[in-house]
């Protein structure tokens, strides 16, 4: 006889008002939401506005130092700093942003799909990965986009592939973790598949694991594509990247230190202030660190 099951809540679940108020108090929330927040709205202001075109030349005001004119100053081509690192901020969102995508839609399946299925697929998932994690991920992306030619589009594919046995361990790791627990077994004896029981009551309880992974991966992917673009494999010209400007700015260094440091700075905070992000979100979604946090 088909009995309604009981309603089982997420392992993340938590009266709404009290956690906000704890996020208030975590240092690591507050200051990464902070700082991935300038990020974000400087890159979403670039599609819709910038204090100048960045694809416009201007030899005569090159080098121009901070002012009410330009806030930042120019670069040796005469263009505004300040709207290159608008733009540049538009260029790693959308890229991490891809990138992590990617590996979430193709690592979590290949992931829950270990967990179900013990055997050959779940060994075949995991030395794959393996194979994967056996090479740096930075060098892996050289070469996928040496071999496939420079450009946005190679970058997000090489940053976007390696994030996925990153989601397959955390996806398989919080299904195993699951496996003996009264609230999936009892859904197993009600004769649910294993198809809805994953959708059901294991996503749900591990989307914690999965949005803190995702967070942390959103800081590297930023940082892979801006080394993809410091070394020309990344973003090309006329379009804006950080890693671009570093690497145009290096033969200005001597004359002109404030051309690398701007965009330094920008991925230094981006970096910095995902992860603290991803930390705090660790602290105040993890029920063991909840504890602690209260």
């Amino acid at each position: 006889m088909n009995q309604e099951l009981p309603s089982y809540p997420s392992l993340a679940s938590f009266d709404e008002i009290s956690i906000w108020k704890k996020a208030l108090h975590s240092r690591s929330f507050v200051i990464g939401a902070v700082l991935a927040l300038v990020i974000l709205i400087a890159g979403i202001t670039s599609v819709f506005w910038t204090p100048y075109a960045i694809d416009i030349l201007d030899v005569s005001k090159r080098l121009k130092p901070m002012s009410s004119e330009f806030w930042f100053g120019t670069d040796q081509y005469g263009r505004d700093i300040f709207s290159m690192l608008m733009v540049g901020a538009r260029t790693s969102i959308i890229v991490a942003l891809i990138a992590v995508g990617i590996g979430m839609l193709i690592g979590v399946p290949l992931g829950l799909l270990a967990a179900a299925q013990k055997g050959f697929l779940e060994e075949l998932v995991m030395r794959t990965n393996d194979l994967i994690f056996a090479f740096p991920s930075l060098l892996s992306a050289v070469l996928i986009t040496s071999i496939f030619g420079p450009g946005t589009i190679n970058a997000v594919i090489a940053i976007g592939i390696f994030n996925i046995p990153v989601f397959a361990r955390v996806a398989r790791g919080g299904a195993l973790s699951l496996s003996g627990r009264e609230f999936l077994l009892a859904a197993r004896l009600s004769g649910k598949s294993s198809f809805l029981i994953t959708l059901e009551h294991v996503i749900p309880n591990i989307a914690n694991l999965l949005i803190v992974q995702a967070t942390i991966q959103l800081s590297l992917a930023i940082l892979s594509e801006a080394g993809l673009s410091y070394l020309g494999l990344g973003t090309q010209p006329p379009m804006a990247s950080w890693g671009r400007m570093l690497y145009e700015a290096q033969t200005m260094v001597a004359f002109a230190p404030q051309l690398a440091l701007y965009p330094g700075f920008a991925i230094i905070f981006s970096v910095l202030g995902f992860n603290l992000l991803g930390d705090g979100l660790r602290d105040l979604l993890d029920p063991k660190m909840r504890r602690r946090v209260a």
